[in-house]
């Protein structure tokens, strides 16, 4: 069990650090997202039309649309706070545990290489990446690039991960 948790406690650290570089350091994540034209006027907006936290529809109702017309599904905070630390240790908690469960279902192959082991999560990855946002393309009508980009980064950060879960978990037959 040593060598379950240490993978995925290097490999929830490797995620973290590909997750920083991936959105502060390339741009890739800002160039396929869009700046409202007056973000103060936005925000007043926002505050006076959403006065709680939640999820916001835009129409409601499938009533409510209207061929032509705007639509939004939004993430609303309107009294926000960043609690930066809170907010880093959270991801990284979410990051080991999700390399936990990979490492879990790796442990449940038989007989792969390491290349294969990798590829394996790489497939995870994508999987991950793919379930988790392409609804939001299909349903919310989020743009081919955004969900692209992610479905991507999805790849990269289990490829990334992988390179290490891979060369310490063997499946059933590792010894513990």
């Amino acid at each position: 069990m040593k060598k379950v948790l240490m993978a995925s406690v290097v490999a929830g650290i490797i995620m973290f650090f590909w997750g920083f570089v991936s959105w502060t350091v390339l741009s890739w994540h800002q160039d396929v997202s869009h700046r409202f034209s007056d973000e103060a006027a936005m925000e007043a907006s926002i505050k006076a039309q959403a006065p709680e936290a939640g999820i916001y529809f835009l129409p409601f109702e499938e009533e409510g649309f209207k061929e032509g017309g705007a639509s939004m599904f939004a993430s609303i905070v309107p009294e926000y706070h960043l609690n930066m630390p809170v907010t880093l240790g959270v991801g990284l908690l979410c990051y080991i545990i999700s390399a936990f469960l990979v490492v879990m279902a790796l442990r449940m192959t038989h007989g792969l290489s390491y290349g294969q082991r990798l590829g394996y999560i790489c497939l995870l990855g994508l999987i991950i990446g793919f379930v988790g946002h392409f609804p939001y393309w299909n349903w919310m009508n989020f743009s081919t690039p955004y969900v692209l980009v992610m479905i991507v980064d999805s790849v990269i950060s289990w490829l990334l991960a992988g390179l290490v879960i891979a060369k310490w978990i063997e499946g059933s037959q590792a010894d513990e």
